[in-house]
């Protein structure tokens, strides 16, 4: 015979529990998933499945709110509902029981107790059906009653059948089980009506007035204090069983939940261990995560400061494995510049002096440089030394460079009219620049530093020992790729230590045509889009 079970859990990993439990069993069944109650409610409709197995926290719509339109549902009100829960309040788990849930069963659960207690809803819920189908057919309700004794006298819960009035009139095998006593032994000794058998007695006595007066079945836990369950905590559920509108018995459900309750008071004291232990971690973990942010500040600026070090990919290169590897680029462009008599102009000036005016300097070139994608490789006393073209490479760097060169030519001559210094010898600027090949690396254990080797260094030098002040001494090298953009002077071809004979220009700024002011050092639209073009 096969079986239709509606699982409504939001939780993945007990659904699948669940559902491989049920596949495993010795029943068939087909299986229905809802993640949550408002998804069981219209599936419930849907499908008007045999059994409902119930989680109690569900988003959208918990699990006591689903019961109860359930409940109220002539097409879903019979189905038996058991509700699965972790939480630990006893007063939650009778709302949902009062609402119309027949049994339930606390997480983590073990398989023999949900499998029973799914067997056992199922047995009832084929007994009322088969009696309400068998009603039909019968003058009297007594066949029905007879035959759904034989279906769930099995079942290890106690069920009893009683009177509207509380009258005992049959007890399955599960009686004697939870009692210690059989039915007849039970009433020889205690009363034939559950009420007057009870030392819970006017709590059994409003629920039956309850049920009475809604018609809806009701549940409550006692402690039981007589007999052979004396200590045992016991849930009992009362449904009524109808002939046409009227009552005509009440079948009472008792589930032995010690267990349960033991673990409730277990879970309980947990949870006070478990909030101090939180407390505990919540400080703790208040304190790591400052001493977190220390660290990652710290980092932060380490970070930063090797990056105004070194190039960003070289810096990562050494953080990862230690080295940084060596790269040669065939077309980078080179700018030297020197203040002219530097050492004599300084000897009137404090140390103070000189640092402030060499830091104001230098604090522009960087500027101007970084605007134009230039590394910056050092500073050698007064002389600054940057290159385009690496350490990403670029076919714009003869022009970035010029650009930048111009840039800073025009930076001191502003400077010297805007901010002349009383007593002060003049700061004059001589500022060289070659194009060529160089090798680019870091070198060394200690104090990394980034530089640049090779023959077109030393040109780029000698360019700027050649030059004038104030103006932008360029090698043919470099003239060859930015000829057609700036306005150039030739000098002629000059002697070089150790080189011989170079051809050097002077640039005297942009050409007019692609110039975007008279100062001839910012560069118009349409450079900016040859230069995107390289």
């Amino acid at each position: 015979m096969q079986h239709s079970i509606l699982i409504a859990d939001d939780e993945k990993v007990s659904l699948h529990l669940i559902v491989n439990y049920l596949k495993r069993s010795d029943k068939k069944f087909i299986i229905y998933k809802a993640n949550n109650g408002k998804e069981a409610v219209k599936m419930a409709r849907n499908y008007i499945p045999d059994i409902i197995l119930m989680d109690w926290s569900m988003p959208i719509m918990n699990g006591t709110e689903a019961i109860k339109i359930l409940k109220d549902d002539y097409r879903t009100k019979n189905i038996p509902i058991i509700l699965q829960t972790s939480v630990s309040n006893s007063a939650f788990l009778k709302e949902a029981l009062a609402a119309g849930a027949v049994d339930f069963i606390r997480k983590p659960f073990e398989k023999i107790e949900l499998m029973t207690r799914i067997n056992s809803a199922l047995l009832l819920h084929h007994s009322i059906k088969e009696a309400e189908f068998n009603k039909k057919k019968v003058d009297t309700h007594t066949d029905e009653l007879n035959k759904l004794t034989l279906i769930i006298k099995q079942t290890d819960n106690s069920v009893i059948v009683m009177s509207p009035t509380g009258d005992i009139e049959w007890a399955n095998n599960g009686f004697s089980k939870l009692y210690g006593l059989t039915l007849p032994e039970f009433i020889e000794k205690y009363d034939i009506n559950l009420l007057k058998a009870t030392s819970h007695k006017e709590l059994i006595e409003r629920k039956f007035e309850k049920l009475l007066e809604t018609k809806k079945s009701v549940t409550y836990v006692t402690h039981c204090r007589k007999g052979g369950c004396e200590g045992k905590w016991i849930q009992t559920t009362l449904t009524p069983v109808f002939d046409g509108d009227q009552i005509e018995k009440i079948v009472a459900i008792e589930a032995d939940i010690t267990k349960a309750k033991q673990n409730e008071l277990i879970l309980i004291n947990k949870n006070k261990e478990m909030k101090q232990l939180t407390e505990e971690l919540f400080t703790t973990n208040k304190e790591l995560e400052k001493q977190k942010n220390i660290i990652l500040e710290e980092r932060d600026k380490t970070n930063e400061l090797l990056s105004n070090i070194l190039p960003h990919h070289i810096a990562a290169q050494l953080k990862s494995i230690g080295y940084a590897r060596p790269r040669n680029y065939r077309r980078s462009t080179i700018m030297f510049t020197d203040f002219k008599g530097f050492t004599r102009s300084c000897e009137n000036l404090t140390p103070d002096q000189i640092v402030n005016f060499l830091h104001e300097f230098f604090i522009a070139f960087d500027e101007i440089v970084t605007d134009h994608f230039i590394e910056k490789i050092k500073t050698i006393g007064d002389a600054y030394m940057c290159a385009g073209g690496l350490p990403l490479r670029n076919r714009s760097n003869p022009f970035d460079v010029v650009i930048a060169g111009l840039k800073i030519q025009h930076f001191m001559k502003n400077r010297k009219e805007l901010k002349p210094e009383a007593n002060l010898p003049d700061w004059n600027l001589r500022l060289g620049i070659h194009t060529g090949p160089v090798v680019a690396g870091v070198v060394g254990k200690i104090k990394f530093a980034y530089d640049i080797w090779g023959d077109s260094v030393n040109i780029a030098s000698r360019m700027e020992s050649s030059g004038e002040v104030g103006r932008v001494n360029i090698s043919g090298s470099t003239y060859k790729y930015i000829k057609n953009f700036f306005d150039c002077e030739y000098r002629g071809e000059i002697e070089i230590k150790n080189r011989g004979k170079i051809n050097m220009y002077f640039v005297n700024g942009i050409k007019e045509e692609y110039s975007e002011d008279d100062s001839k050092v910012i560069p118009n639209e349409e450079f900016r889009k040859h230069l995107n073009s390289l």
